[in-house]
């Protein structure tokens, strides 16, 4: 719940008690429901369980990964699958206990019990031994993310939204491995097929926030903005990559042009998502392009000395036009 929400409906609580409209004790157990809690305990207790639950499915994931063993391969479906439904039933009575004294840990708890769930399914494909194809996984994705959009609009939880949007763009195709030595590798199987879901996740978001999120008291208040910032994210990696081969001209364009105007409508609407996704993708195109062209001609110092300038250069840039607008309102 936003926090504007929170401290409007304490007031009107108070306005309640202090008119005699409702009794004392009821008037402390509301407040108490809906009262702002910022103190810095209870902000470190919150995040130390945020933690907790989430090395739990980090320990969710080992097991999962213990259980395609020839011993314990038979057991694992079925364990992980009575330790889902345990955690995503216990996460929703903590996420929506009326006084709310758990909301952050019973929603991430819910979204650690759909982790077990995927984690069960594939265990459950993975018993006749045979090796799990990537139509597989991502048909299970698909199926979790479906679990995830419920879950999240039935009890109005972002956490499980989250999780859910994820899983629909790695089930179209993204996939990431280990390189060794501490890296790693993230690709796109199809990236015109992941900038079109990403758009449409954008402009879905977009209509989220202008419809069903108008009125403060809605449970759905939150979820366009996870639509737009994850489907941007996406969106821009795609073009990214689309970008990458030097003969791609038409795809640098597109992906410069993408930049500019995500950089007017934040500019347009006040809108610091579209800003700031803008401003790192453009940077990230102009060094692309550099490397490209530069680096094997030039001296790596010369190289990162001139990326340097034109990052100070154009930082001091928007300073200045900052200044000037700030003034000029």
């Amino acid at each position: 719940m936003r926090k504007v929400v929170s401290e409007k409906l304490t007031n009107e609580v108070a306005e309640w008690g202090h008119r005699g409209l409702i009794a004392a004790d009821l008037c402390e157990k509301i407040g108490q429901r809906y009262a702002s809690d910022v103190t810095a305990g209870r902000l470190f207790l919150r995040w130390l369980g945020f933690f907790g639950v989430f090395l739990l499915g980090a320990s969710i994931l080992g097991f999962l990964g213990l259980a395609l063993g020839e011993v314990t391969r038979y057991l694992a479906p079925f364990v992980l699958g009575g330790l889902a439904y345990f955690m995503w039933l216990k996460g929703v009575q903590m996420a929506t206990d009326p006084e709310q004294r758990y909301p952050m840990s019973g929603a991430v708890l819910v979204t650690v019990g759909l982790i077990a769930a995927f984690g069960a399914a594939i265990a459950l494909f993975a018993l006749p031994g045979d090796r799990i194809g990537a139509e597989t996984v991502a048909v299970v994705m698909l199926l979790v993310a479906g679990a995830g959009f419920f879950t999240a609009y039935r009890y109005g939880l972002r956490w499980p939204l989250t999780l859910a949007v994820l899983l629909v763009f790695h089930g179209i195709g993204l996939f990431h491995w280990y390189g060794g030595r501490g890296s790693y590798f993230m690709g796109i199987r199809d990236e015109r097929l992941t900038l079109v879901v990403a758009i449409a996740s954008i402009l879905f978001g977009m209509w989220h926030e202008k419809t069903l999120e108008r009125e403060q008291h809605r449970r759905e208040i939150g979820f366009g903005q996870v639509y737009i910032v994850w489907g941007l994210l996406y969106a821009n990696m795609s073009l990214w990559y689309l970008s990458i081969p030097r003969e791609g001209l038409l795809e640098v364009v597109l992906f410069t042009a993408a930049c500019i105007a995500q950089l007017v409508l934040g500019g347009r609407f006040h809108d610091g998502r579209f800003m700031g996704f803008g401003i790192v993708f453009l940077s990230i195109n102009l060094y692309t392009r550099m490397f490209e062209h530069f680096w094997n001609e030039l001296s790596k110092g010369s190289f990162f000395l001139i990326s340097g300038a034109i990052a100070l250069a154009a930082g001091l840039l928007l300073e200045r036009r900052a200044r000037s607008a700030r003034a000029g309102a």
